[in-house]
């Protein structure tokens, strides 16, 4: 018997043994789960593992989060928290909003047709591949401000998820629902309407979703250089200085904000496809 087979049958008689033993609550697994992370990060920080004893340690991140929650500028002169976030927030949510206000018809038109699949789908496949980081130059030479620059980079990051998704979507529709509508005398858009459109909404949902967390990202990286303002760019400018507590906060708090906007955008998608439990 190998090491390996005898470490499996060790394991399996464990398991059999604690069969009986009552399993605890989904939330005390979750807080022994963050409060083993954070003990973790503590001790790393106070090890000195991989260059960690210049990251600030959790009691000390909480503090200056805890201050800059009660409104301290988040840098000597600047501004607080809120105002940073009101910034990104509001260039995600236009980015994003734009990216699923074009995405979502072109994705439908795209499962949907053979010509717009044969040729316009070819365009944005060459698109996809680039990161949308890379737009950033482009966007500060073609876009007079910085919010358009900013906003042009999230759409890019957020697009392509929403518009793939969405085109699958279509694609994935059971040809005996179109049949169905055929038959019964259904117009093209009674089948567009009553069909395509309800059974794609699981995956647009979905690529929503995606482009969301794409998008923070994106964000985060085009304030990081063209920025005046924003969570992200406040974030690299602690780094910059060495204010590794503002650093560990912008993580946080960006790292909130996009659970909490993929949570929304999950929460109305299953609203919306209630139909779906129905079944």
């Amino acid at each position: 018997m190998s090491a390996v087979t005898r470490v499996e049958a060790y394991l399996t008689t464990v398991q059999r043994q604690l069969g009986d033993v009552p399993r605890p609550p989904r939330y005390v697994l979750k807080a022994a789960s963050i409060a083993g992370f954070l003990a973790v990060w503590w001790l790393f920080v106070r090890v000195g593992v991989l260059g960690f004893a210049l990251i600030t340690t959790p009691p000390e991140a909480a503090g200056a989060l805890l201050g800059y929650l009660l409104g301290e500028p988040m840098t000597n002169g600047g501004y607080s928290l809120y105002y940073h976030s009101y910034h990104t927030i509001y260039r995600v949510g236009l980015g994003v909003g734009l990216a699923v206000a074009t995405a979502v018809p072109l994705g439908l038109l795209i499962g949907w047709s053979d010509w717009w699949e044969r040729y316009v789908a070819p365009a944005f496949e060459l698109l996809r591949p680039i990161p949308p980081v890379a737009w950033v130059p482009i966007a500060l030479v073609a876009f007079s401000t910085n919010l358009l620059s900013i906003v042009w980079v999230v759409f890019v990051g957020a697009f392509f998820p929403v518009l793939l998704n969405t085109a699958d979507g279509v694609r994935s529709i059971e040809t005996e629902y179109v049949r169905a509508v055929q038959s019964l005398g259904g117009s093209r858009w009674d089948l567009f309407r009553h069909v395509i459109i309800p059974a794609s909404v699981p995956s647009i949902a979905t690529g929503v979703m995606l482009g969301v967390g794409i998008g923070w990202i994106a964000v985060v990286a085009a304030e990081m250089i063209s920025g005046n303002f924003g969570v992200g760019y406040i974030t690299y400018q602690a780094y910059r200085l060495m204010q590794t507590e503002t650093v560990v906060v912008g993580i946080i708090v960006l790292g909130t904000y996009g659970a909490l906007s993929s949570y929304a955008v999950s929460r109305l998608g299953t609203r919306l496809t209630a139909w779906k439990d129905r079944e």
